[in-house]
């Protein structure tokens, strides 16, 4: 083969891979972002290598039609310019409709104005040569794929690894293109040199979706793996072939074309054994630069148990599973602990979660491989192996939590109650001596007598509230309106500014003393922090939530809650306003949980501090 067959033959090589990738990104399109375009990217890169072929090896008919496929650039770089900005999520219809209808408008100029040429050069018959007034297609290719660069490393400083290392492929296959094509320019420019760089043209394509997918789907790197390991073995084929050959003709056999079939057989068996031995080792040798880490050891699974038991909650468990199984597999993994699957397209992930059975004793722990479809068995058994492992500590952390949460609750009654015994006491002990003061201060001037009547309301209010978190909580469940609720409770208020965004429909099933409780504390904290403030304003909401539950907000534009305050806001004696009891939100929690609800402090837009409880809605 000369080396003109060698230009044909790597135009024809760069075709079928280009279309080959095209079709298998175009049924691949649904699990991944952006694939279409870059499956038409594809299309493009091999229409162009037909439309060469086709103008060198062609009549003058099929030449001007390889001449049309060529003139397509303009729209294939847009096509690259919609996959990159669909991988940067900057994807405006508006502006890459301008784009295609640029695109479009300068194709159809190209081919009513001829802004291309074919004429003789060098050995070929016909050459692809821009006029001077051709050179407006290629400013615009120019311009759009350094405006498509420009994006990618634009984004670089906001991107994760994973990202970081696709736009590194990305512009490595850029400049693979570029290079293998700026030789093709030698005609137009006046160069009498062959364009040897067009050689290199056939793994642009496959480099460009391996770099950009292979950490998304497994499939790309199995087959890389088995591309790698059939060209090394190939290669090796070839100079085992070439040694054989020598040796021959070192012992004086005749030419090789001339060899007797004894000879030819024997040759044949040499080389077809030497590719049996090479076989095994070459594609492990390239599963493991595809897929480092594919083999298992007693001392990793040791490794990987004692990690994954170490984690305490389950955020730790998540990250340190996801780091330890990346770590060995040398790519980015995603772990997932929760009940929903995720969705699939997000690169390979371990699924794990709580399987619930009937009858079941323990939590019955399970994991999946979600988006490892493309991955060797072996790769395979290693996800499965960890997934093992990881429900395995899943099962370990949940039942801990479990027993973490029983001590807990049974310390926090047994307090309750010494607490309850103690404050009984303390309120009888105390209330004699305020009504003695009482009454004692009937003779004082008013100014006084006010003063010491405000502090005893406020002993018997600290009384009141001691004997209310401590006591037994007893529950007399109905359904009660909470729009009514919320209405009665602000009642009591009623020179404060309280909206009331309710359903007049929605009821919660809860005591409705108990309620008002819960309802009274969280608005008496707010209207206390709303003191002195330019324009007070309270909100109560409330709506449906998923699993059988409403969520009832209570929120103010007051100053809000000090960071190193929100964690310990629900404990007793902690409190956020001057004269407060310390006691008031630790109340709404135990009222709530004794509902079996739940109270915790959000954020929400337009307010500076809100209580958001969930209550039942049904028996």
């Amino acid at each position: 083969m000369d080396l003109y067959g060698l230009y044909y033959f790597s135009l024809a090589l760069q075709g079928v891979i280009s279309f080959l990738l095209a079709a298998w990104l175009w049924v691949k399109a649904g699990q991944q972002t952006g694939m279409r375009p870059l499956a038409l990217f594809c299309m493009g890169i091999g229409l162009w290598g037909t439309g060469q072929l086709a103008i060198n090896l062609g009549d003058d008919q099929v030449a001007q039609f390889g001449k049309m496929l060529v003139n397509t650039g303009p729209l294939n770089t847009v096509f690259f310019l919609h996959f990159v900005l669909s991988f940067l999520g900057r994807l405006h219809k508006g502006r890459l409709l301008a784009w295609y209808a640029a695109a479009v408008s300068l194709v159809l100029a190209i081919w009513i104005w001829d802004m291309g040429q074919l004429q003789p050069w060098l050995g070929f018959a016909r050459y692809y040569v821009f006029p001077t007034w051709g050179w407006v297609p290629g400013i615009f290719v120019t311009f759009t794929s350094t405006w498509a660069y420009v994006l990618l490393l634009l984004a670089w400083p906001a991107a994760g690894p994973k990202k970081r290392g696709q736009i590194v492929a990305l512009c490595l296959a850029g400049i693979w293109g570029s290079v293998a094509t700026l030789m093709f320019l030698n005609a137009s420019f006046g160069i009498p040199i062959f364009p040897y760089s067009v050689i290199l043209l056939p793994f642009y394509a496959a480099l460009l979706v391996f770099g950009i997918l292979r950490y998304d789907l497994m499939a790309v790197n199995l087959w890389a793996n088995r591309f790698l390991a059939w060209l090394a073995l190939s290669v090796a084929t070839v100079a085992i072939a070439a040694l054989c050959i020598s040796l021959v003709a070192q012992t004086g056999f005749a030419p090789f074309a001339a060899l007797p079939l004894w000879q030819l057989w024997l040759l044949g068996t040499m080389m077809l054994g030497a590719t049996l031995v090479l076989e095994g080792p070459t594609r492990r040798a390239m599963e493991k630069l595809i897929f480092p880490g594919a083999h298992l050891e007693a001392g990793v699974l040791a490794e990987w148990r004692e990690r994954l038991e170490a984690a305490g909650n389950w955020q730790t468990l998540e990250t340190v599973a996801a780091d330890t199984l990346g770590a060995h597999l040398r790519q980015p993994m995603s772990v997932v602990l929760a009940a929903t699957a995720p969705a699939p397209g997000g690169g390979p992930c371990v699924h794990c979660y709580l399987k619930l059975e009937a009858g079941q004793p323990l939590p019955n722990w399970r994991s999946d491989l979600i988006g490892w479809e493309g991955a060797t068995p072996t790769v395979q058994r290693v996800g499965e192996v960890f997934g093992a492992l990881l429900a395995a500590a899943a099962a370990r952390l949940d039942q801990l939590l479990r027993y973490a949460e029983q001590e807990k609750r049974s310390l926090q009654q047994a307090h309750l109650l010494e607490l309850g015994g103690l404050s009984a006491t303390v309120a009888h002990e105390l209330r004699n001596p305020l009504n003695i003061i009482s009454m004692a201060a009937v003779s004082c001037p008013p100014e006084t007598r006010a003063e010491i009547r405000t502090q005893i309301e406020r002993a018997d209010h600290l009384i009141q509230d001691l004997l209310s978190y401590s006591g037994e909580v007893r529950l007399n469940r109905q359904p009660v309106n909470v729009a009514e609720l919320a209405r009665s409770v602000a009642a009591a208020h009623p020179g404060a500014n309280i909206e009331i965004a309710i359903d007049a429909g929605l009821n919660a099933h809860i005591d409705r003393m108990r309620g008002e409780q819960i309802l009274g504390n969280l608005l008496n904290n707010a209207i206390a922090m709303l003191r002195g403030r330019p324009d007070p304003r309270v909100r109560i909401e409330a709506a449906s939530a998923p699993g059988q539950r409403i969520a009832l907000r209570v929120c103010d534009n007051g100053p809000g809650v000090a960071a190193d305050l929100a964690g310990e806001l629900f404990q007793p004696f902690k409190t956020r306003r001057p004269g407060g009891t310390g006691l008031g939100l630790a109340i709404v929690r135990r009222l709530t949980e004794a509902h079996g609800g739940s109270v915790e402090l959000v954020t929400r837009v337009g307010w500076n501090c809100c209580f958001e409880l969930h209550l039942p809605d049904t028996p």
